[in-house]
């Protein structure tokens, strides 16, 4: 009994070293594998996001992905200084005004192209109009900010000519139907929700004001990116495919957003038509020059940041393949 046992032993001890040699060399455990959070707020600059969570939940092989919803930019900026959350879809002058303050951070893609709009009251037929009015945006550093400012400027005026102040944008609806604000740009869908509820209208299209504006990227800790090269490559291409499939399948899209963004489906289409793109996420070196020159002249700024120690260029595939 006792050499029946041992023999048994021997042969399941066997089996399991040969199991082992059969895995694939360089191949680690589910647990082993780094779990990356990343922020993002309920706007359809953030769909990338979702929709790359939606097809890749679960089947990542070098990387586990948790997104992780905020209400507002000084929520979502807290949790990435903190170290809560290792990435983020996060305002591009925010990411500038970090590196300047020496927060580590690599801009690796944009969120989306376009698909900015100014939202006025109804009595509001220029942009002149605003003048001495209340008019909101989501963060003073913001690209939001500047093209107000640009806005202004080809009136002749500044943002000292008007009363502008800070405010989430899912308030921004609100605000403007009760009389608190006269005007807010900010990004979709909330204007396209002031819109057809019936107490605004669009009164600028932002790329009207300025046509190669860039407003949010994919911002990674430099850290997990070090540690961690592979899966964060993994990551990045499968947020530049969710993209594709975003610009080429656009309904789908937004039933798909909707499970993670709580937004009207009507809504939703129509704040999409505003010119918003997701496939060409490239980020452009003299963009970003442009944008820092304008967050320097609106001394948002105190002096120009290294570019490129927060440019990552490098892992957003050339071309990805679209998602079927």
């Amino acid at each position: 009994m006792i050499n029946a046992a041992l023999k048994l032993s021997r042969k399941l001890l066997g089996a399991a070293l040969l199991l082992a040699l059969l895995i694939p060399a360089g191949r680690v455990a589910a647990a082993d594998v780094p779990t990356l959070k990343i922020g993002y707020l309920p706007i359809t600059h953030s769909l990338a996001v979702v929709v790359a969570d939606h097809f890749n939940a679960g089947k990542y092989q070098k990387l586990k992905v948790e997104p992780i919803k905020f209400s507002s930019w000084p929520e979502l900026l807290d949790a990435y200084n903190s170290g809560q959350v290792q990435a983020v879809s996060e305002l591009l002058v925010l990411a500038l005004a970090g590196a300047e303050k020496g927060i580590p951070e690599s801009v690796v893609s944009l969120s989306h192209r376009h698909g900015d709009i100014l939202t006025v009251a109804k009595e509001i037929n220029a942009v002149k109009d605003l003048k001495g009015k209340r008019v909101a945006i989501p963060h003073r550093m913001s690209v939001h900010n500047i093209l107000l400012s640009q806005a202004l400027k080809k009136e002749g005026l500044t943002l000292k000519d008007v009363e502008w102040i800070e405010m989430p944008p899912p308030d921004m609806p609100a605000a403007l139907a009760r009389g608190d604000i006269k005007g807010f740009i900010v990004a979709e869908p909330f204007g396209t929700k002031a819109i057809q509820s019936g107490f605004g209208k669009e009164l600028l299209n932002a790329k009207d004001i300025w046509p190669n504006y860039i407003c949010c990227g994919l911002v990674f800790n430099p850290d997990f990116i070090k540690d961690y090269p592979e899966a964060t490559r993994e990551y990045v291409e499968s947020f530049a495919v969710a993209g594709k499939f975003i610009d080429t399948n656009r309904k789908e899209a937004i039933s798909i957003a909707r499970k993670y963004i709580n937004i009207d489906e009507k809504v939703f289409a129509e704040a999409l038509s505003h010119d918003a793109t997701y496939s060409e996420l490239h980020v452009k070196r003299d963009e970003v020059e442009q944008l820092q020159q304008y967050a320097l002249e609106l001394n948002l700024l105190k002096k120009p940041v290294n570019l490129d120690q927060l440019l990552n260029l490098s892992l957003l595939p050339a071309e990805a393949k679209g998602k079927k």
